[in-house]
């Protein structure tokens, strides 16, 4: 009885160590439907054809790869002040990133697939008009 007081904190340690860089959001205002999900890793490719961004994380000889699509319209603003659609040259291969995103359904060919559609990147915030959320990033 004595050891029972131990075992939350191992089944959050545990829980912790099996998602590996799958993390939750800080808070702040996102969408509604948002369900705080948030992934960080070394961009491991950038596909200009696809769309799809790809995070990989090692840790202890393991890894877990993640494949995420900017969502339709999302804007990086410009030094100038100006903005322009996210290019994935805006993800350079290497880099450890974070991003927030929302698991949707979509039918692709006639079947239906899941994707991570990605609404937020660190290394290059959305300036999309009308968002409805806010992150500030330091």
């Amino acid at each position: 009885m004595k050891h029972l007081h131990f075992l939350p904190l191992a089944l959050v340690v545990f829980a912790s160590a099996a998602f590996g860089q799958h993390g939750t959001a800080e808070n702040g205002y996102y969408p509604s439907e948002y369900q705080g999900d948030t992934w960080t890793g070394v961009v491991v490719s950038a596909s200009e054809q696809t769309g799809e961004i790809t995070l990989s994380y090692t840790k202890g000889g393991k890894s877990q790869t993640f494949v995420g699509v900017p969502e339709a319209g999302y804007l990086v603003h410009e030094h100038s002040g100006s903005t322009r659609p996210v290019k994935m040259s805006d993800t350079p291969v290497g880099k450890i990133i974070k991003v927030w995103y929302m698991e949707e359904t979509k039918k692709v060919g006639g079947s239906k697939v899941k994707v991570n559609a990605i609404f937020l990147i660190d290394a290059v915030a959305n300036a999309k008009a009308g968002q409805t959320y806010f992150k500030a990033f330091r």
